[in-house]
């Protein structure tokens, strides 16, 4: 005989047949007719499963409450290579015309301030006995419409954030080019220089052997022709250290309202190079030129170690040879970053190898670089609604 406990009318209270806190609903005595004994068991083994359940939502969403320390994404060992006993490193870069962002290109977005920092840290972390110089072939600013009155808004903003950005994580030398020049010139004049330099500590890398003040205006001051970087290693001999000059040049361009001209490059460097060389041990020139005539200038000059070259060329070529001299050229907009090493061999003849390395995704972002793009970018953007809304 079917037995119908006295609970079924209030389905959602406690069953009083069973003398459980089950809702009666649930309750399966009075479903099937069984034993209050049973229907405990069934009890029993509800509350058990509902405990590990509660107990896997609880551990589960734990990091919720107590959120574990984020773990810093490393640079891949392909990036940074091995530890080949090179007696120095040069990463070159260039051509970003004040884009500290990627390339923004939809397959595969590369390049970018943050990415090119951590590089450069993590190497140096990873090779603590290999020195690592950062060099530019320059064309860092952009130059379009900032000699026009007005200028366009968006560019100054741009080149703004540009030099906080370079001046956060300065490089060893910048070859001075006219787009440069553009931009930066109000920074050279006499009354402005000094402090310019301070506030923008990037000013201080740069260098030219073919920029000089104009004859007729005694506004501007004179840019280094060259710099020596000292670094030391005990992979080298004379001491543990080495001389590292670096000058650069330029293809002449229109200067109008920078205060400066441009010499013949050529000219300039060799006037340049036997005092360049009497004080370093390595010779490395910065060409702004198009291909064919920094091979030209490489073939004809005895005094050239190193020539990294940068004109707008065809991406990622591979290390040449030229006369003595080992010439690189840069990947247009530092998508991939330039890493040149140099070696002595046991007769003590230098030798070089070249390689990019692609800046993209895989490449972790440096968190305060990454912010200083952030606010760029944010920046321009509103610079450029704000000259849509002031379009007649």
């Amino acid at each position: 005989m079917r037995f119908v406990p006295p609970c079924i009318p209030d389905v959602w209270a406690g069953c009083r047949y069973c003398q459980t806190n089950l809702p009666a609903l649930m309750c399966f005595s009075w479903a099937w007719g069984v034993t209050p004994y049973f229907a405990r068991l069934v009890v029993m083994l509800y509350r058990a499963f509902s405990l590990a359940v509660c107990l896997a939502l609880l551990l589960g969403s734990v990091s919720v409450w107590f959120p574990t320390p984020a773990q810093t994404q490393a640079v891949p060992a392909h990036a940074l290579g091995a530890d080949d006993n090179a007696v120095f490193v040069v990463h070159f870069s260039g051509e970003t015309h004040a884009n500290l962002d990627t390339c923004g290109c939809p397959a595969n977005p590369s390049g970018g301030l943050h990415r090119r920092v951590m590089l450069a840290k993590a190497f140096r972390e990873a090779f603590p006995q290999t020195p690592l110089l950062e060099l530019s072939v320059g064309a860092m600013f952009n130059d379009q419409g900032v000699l026009l009155n007005p200028p366009f808004k968006d560019v100054l903003v741009q080149n703004e954030y540009a030099l906080r950005g370079y001046s956060a994580y300065p490089f060893d030398a910048i070859n001075l080019t006219y787009q440069d020049l553009r931009v930066l010139h109000r920074y050279f004049t006499t009354q402005a220089a000094k402090q310019a330099t301070t506030d923008f500590p990037v000013l201080k890398a740069y260098l030219s052997a073919n920029a000089t003040p104009a004859a007729d205006k005694k506004t501007h001051i004179t840019l280094p022709r060259f710099l020596i970087k000292e670094v030391t290693s005990p992979r080298f001999s004379k001491g543990g250290k080495l001389r590292i000059g670096i000058t650069g040049v330029c293809e002449p361009a229109p200067s109008e309202g920078t205060g400066y001209v441009w010499r013949d490059p050529a000219t300039a460097l060799k006037e340049v190079l036997p005092d360049l060389r009497a004080r370093a041990d390595v010779v490395v020139v910065l060409a702004y030129l198009p291909l064919d005539q920094a091979k030209a200038l490489a073939a004809e000059l005895t005094d050239v170690d190193v020539m990294i070259v940068g004109h707008t060329q065809p991406s990622l070529l591979t290390l040449e040879t030229v006369g003595e001299t080992a010439l690189v050229v840069n990947n247009y907009e530092t998508k991939a970053l330039g890493e040149l090493r140099a070696y002595v061999t046991n007769d003590g003849q230098r030798t070089y190898r070249s390689r990019f390395i692609m800046l993209d995704a895989s490449i972790p972002s440096e968190p305060n670089a990454l912010k200083i793009v952030k606010d760029a970018k944010a920046a321009i953007e509103e610079a450029r609604r704000s000259m849509v809304q002031a379009a007649p």
